[in-house]
Parts: structure tokens; sequence; C-alpha cells
């Protein structure tokens, strides 16, 4: 698969780095939209995705007034098909090294040639591999560069599995700002477990009980592993939240683009969207908003925590 050549990117004011083409419109649509609406100009980067590729995805990203591209890396069903079968249950492999360590040099060059200020880059939710690998990458690149700002997205549907970006935020042993420590909520293992494996289904992907049981045990055990997060004392990247409510405008534009990328069930009917939905539906009134909102977590200045991030391009002189 051939690679993007960051010499052929034109200037962007705001870059959006996504692991696949659907991530972005299904997870900030009303953030993309807000900064085409202020005049930016805005670039989705799909790490995972095929250049020059212009399906569903891209169509989705031209209507919030955004241009799209993909960075041309392999994605994990195809650096690893041993484990396709079982995403997030197994260990990371030499390939995701590899693939993580391509990315961030992928995004240290097309930093300078976009100009982008404005960074988003997801969270890291998610049974894929590649969302983790995306915010790795992402962190590597922009995080200790000065004059730009790094958002981190929640990733949907992932971020509606309660306790899913809590316990997320623990591993990375985020610290929060005390009026940020009640963003994130505990919750109970049952929960969470109830609900683990409906992102999957809401993105059509086929999973047998083998695999649903074994993502069952993954998150159970990184449940367990966050309980003694202390979101006040972390020692790890300190971030911001910093919620984003948008009008009923950007509501009804933000449900017909998961109408447009989300799967429909063997009858036709479009039960993955209408679920989704009804979940914006409820995270927005959980953020205080009465249409639509969306939560990004700032990643603020810091060497604690941050020992081991390197720009890519100075390990190279190494």
């Amino acid at each position: 698969m051939a690679l993007l050549d960051p010499e052929r990117l034109e200037r962007f004011d705001s870059l959006f780095v996504a692991p696949h083409g659907d991530d972005v419109p299904l997870s900030c649509p009303a953030r993309v939209r807000a900064e085409a609406e202020r005049g930016r100009r805005v670039l989705v980067l799909a790490l995972f995705e095929p250049v020059g590729s212009d399906g569903r995805a891209a169509e989705a990203v031209s209507r919030l007034g955004a241009a799209y591209e993909g960075g041309g890396l392999a994605p994990a069903r195809e650096r690893r098909p041993e484990a396709a079968s079982s995403p997030g249950s197994a260990e990371r492999g030499p390939q995701d090294a590899e693939a993580v360590l391509a990315a961030a040099h992928l995004l240290a060059e097309v930093g300078p040639r976009t100009q982008a200020i404005h960074i988003h880059a997801p969270l890291g939710l998610g049974a894929s591999i590649d969302h983790e690998l995306a915010y790795e990458a992402s962190v590597r690149a922009f995080a200790t560069e000065a004059g730009r700002n790094l958002f981190l997205y929640e990733e949907r549907p992932e971020a509606f599995v309660p306790g899913a970006v809590r316990t997320r935020l623990a591993l990375l042993g985020a610290r929060l700002p005390p009026a940020g420590a009640g963003t994130a909520p505990r919750v109970r293992l049952w929960r969470m477990l109830w609900r683990v494996n409906e992102p999957r289904w809401l993105r059509g992907e086929r999973a047998g009980l083998r695999s649903r049981l074994a993502a069952l045990a993954v998150a159970r055990r990184r449940w367990r592993a966050a309980r003694a997060w202390n979101p006040s004392r972390a020692l790890g990247p300190r971030l911001q939240p910093i919620v984003c409510a948008a009008d009923e405008e950007a509501a009804a534009l933000g449900r017909s683009l998961s109408e447009s990328l989300l799967p429909v069930d063997r009858k036709g009917r479009p039960r993955g969207a209408r679920r989704f939905n009804s979940c914006a539906e409820s995270a927005a009134k959980a953020l205080g908003a009465a249409y639509h909102a969306e939560r990004l977590w700032l990643f603020l200045p810091s060497g604690e925590g941050l020992a081991e991030v390197r720009h890519p391009l100075e390990a190279e002189g190494d």
C-alpha cells in the first residue's frame, strides 16, 4: 500500500487525525463543522485508509466542509490477520510497533507541511488497536511542539460504553484539573460489560461467542486496573476537558452522517444508526447540552509523564 506523500498537501489550519475514515464524522462532526464555519481550512487524515480513497467517509467529511485524505498505512486486519477475529484481546506485536513509528513519522512531516495549529487526535478508545496507535503517533508528533493545540476527541460509538472513557484516562495515567476530576465518574463493572460489545455491533462487525467473551475479559481486566486511578494526583499527561455544544442543525447533520456511515441490518433497517443517535442524544444531555455535544480533552504542556515522548524526526539523528 502506497504511503501519503506530505508534499502534495496544501496548507490547513486544523488537522483531524483519525484511525479510519468514519471515526471523525461519527465522533466529532460538530467540531469539524465549527472549525470550517470559522473560516479555517480543515483536513481529516485517516491514517489506516488508502491514499486517494473517496468512499462514504470522504463524502461525509466533505459535507462537514473539510478535506479528506488517507495515510496509506496498513490497518490492523492487514498487519495481523491472525488477530482479526479477536480485536482488542491480542497482545501487541512487532507489526504494531512498526506501524506506530511509521504513523508518527508521517504526522511529523504532515504537521510542518500543512502548518496546522489546531490538531485533533483520537483518545484511543475501542477494540481496534489502530485507535491506540493513532493516539500514540499524534502524541509523539505534536505533544512537545510549541505553538500547536492538541485536542483528543472521544471516539464514538466506543465512548458511549459506560466507563470506557474513565478506564482509558486511568490507563493513560491522565492528570485532570480539580474542576474536571468528576467528568469521568466511576461505573459499576456490570454496566460496562453489558455494553462493551455494542460498538462492534453498531459498526456492523461480526463477532463470534469466543471473540465477545475475550472482549469481556479484556474490559474486566482494564476496569480493575483503573480502580486505583486518582485523577488529581496522577503523573501522566495533563488533560483539560472541553465540552463542545452544538445547535439543532448540527445535531441533524450528525444524525444524517451516522445513517450514511453505519450499516443497515439484513432487512435494510438502520437499527445501528438509530441506536447510535439515541446514545448521542443521551450523551448531549449528560454533558448539559440541548441538542448535541462532544467532549474533547486539551493536551496541556508538561514534561511530567512524557519522558518517553520524542519527536519522530529528532529520533532519526540518534
